[in-house]
């Protein structure tokens, strides 16, 4: 066997043994204690040449989009082993130390210029759909916490889900163990953030312990494909979309809208879409309207946004605080904490009503 092919049987090999560890209740070793922030600091600099998760190789099924941009040179990717409750984005006390580590590493200031993106991978158990929206709430979990509770800017983090779109070469998924290592959080250096984020201002810390969030996706067809909705994406009236939200707790939850005229038009609560009505149940997921169906746009061009606000009692007129929290001028600033991709911008939401705002153009 060549030393190349050498390396790469024990990287997987590595792998699976930290996932099998981590399913044996009550064992404890040193592999369970997941990354240093040296090895993570390496990795994302390009420096490791070692074992242990570091792929440096182009995933399966990356598009251009997703390299780096020109000119910027990026470093390596690592898997870190960040556990979850089952079926949930809710990130268990047993990564808590595995985060502060990943805090140290992307402090440290040869990291100060870099945008990492938080990448969240599935096993292929489960609809491609499923698999897409829950990937996405745990790399957004994952980023949020970075940001809330170690301070790390949000500007210079990015979080995409990718399901089970990206399996790793050479794991068979057959077996538990297979679908255990698939199942996993990746760190990728993209190179060096933007001079927005370089500069923004430092991210307010969130003293409330049990804050009401809502974990946002909004899925919009295309070319009879689905694709994640980012900020300033263009739509067109043949590209229909659909919102997917889980509140942390029971709350009312109101979705929006906001076409180029400032109209607000209720997507949730709303019969044309779903039978659901609020409150709604913390931990459960919705989809507004429900798979197989879709929001459509009209033909009225310009730049339009979807608003999703939450409250632990019900708004006398979501809609106007909806219109509010709109801006004259279209900017796609990620800032504050309160959500993992938004655009605040405009004017802050009344005290204690989450606001989720995801604006984009319409041609």
């Amino acid at each position: 066997m060549n030393t190349r092919v050498a390396r790469v049987s024990s990287a997987i090999w590595w792998v699976m043994l930290l996932a099998v560890l981590s399913l044996v209740p009550g064992r404890r070793c040193a592999a369970e204690e997941g990354k240093s922030a040296e090895e993570i600091l390496n990795s994302l600099l390009g420096t490791d040449r070692g074992i242990g998760g570091v792929r440096r190789d182009q995933p399966p099924g990356m598009q251009a989009k997703d390299s780096p941009p020109a000119g910027q040179t990026a470093g390596g990717r690592i898997a870190v082993p960040i556990q979850f409750e089952y079926n949930s984005a809710e990130i268990t006390t047993d990564s808590y130390d595995q985060l502060r580590r990943i805090a140290i590493a992307l402090k440290d200031a040869r990291l100060s210029a870099a945008r990492v993106r938080v990448e969240g991978h599935t096993d292929k158990t489960g609809s491609d759909e499923y698999n897409l929206t829950l990937s996405q709430r745990r790399a957004d979990a994952v980023k949020r916490y970075l940001v809330e509770k170690e301070g790390i800017p949000a500007g210079h983090l990015e979080a995409k889900g990718y399901g089970k779109n990206r399996p790793l070469p050479d794991v068979s998924q057959d077996t538990e163990m297979g679908r255990a290592v698939n199942r996993r959080v990746e760190l990728v250096n993209l190179g060096s953030a933007s001079a927005m984020a370089t500069n923004a201002a430092p991210e307010p810390k969130v003293a409330a312990e049990h804050r009401l969030s809502v974990d946002v996706v909004v899925y919009y067809e295309a070319g009879g494909k689905k694709h994640v909705l980012a900020p300033g994406s263009v739509l067109t009236p043949s590209d229909n979309y659909r919102v997917t939200f889980t509140p942390t707790r029971d709350s009312y939850v109101y979705v929006f809208q906001i076409d180029p005229d400032g109209k607000a038009d209720r997507v949730f609560p709303n019969d044309q879409y779903s039978e659901v009505r609020n409150p709604v149940r913390g931990q459960a997921q919705y989809s507004v309207p429900p798979e197989g169906r879709w929001v459509s746009l009209d033909a009225n061009p310009g730049e339009g946004e979807i608003v999703v606000l939450a409250s632990d009692t019900e708004l006398s007129d979501p809609a106007a605080v909806a219109v509010r929290m709109r801006t004259p001028q279209f900017d796609v600033a990620t800032r504050g904490v309160a959500a993992g991709v938004r655009a605040d911008v405009a004017g802050q939401p009344p005290a204690g009503v989450f606001a989720y705002r995801l604006p984009f153009k319409q041609q």
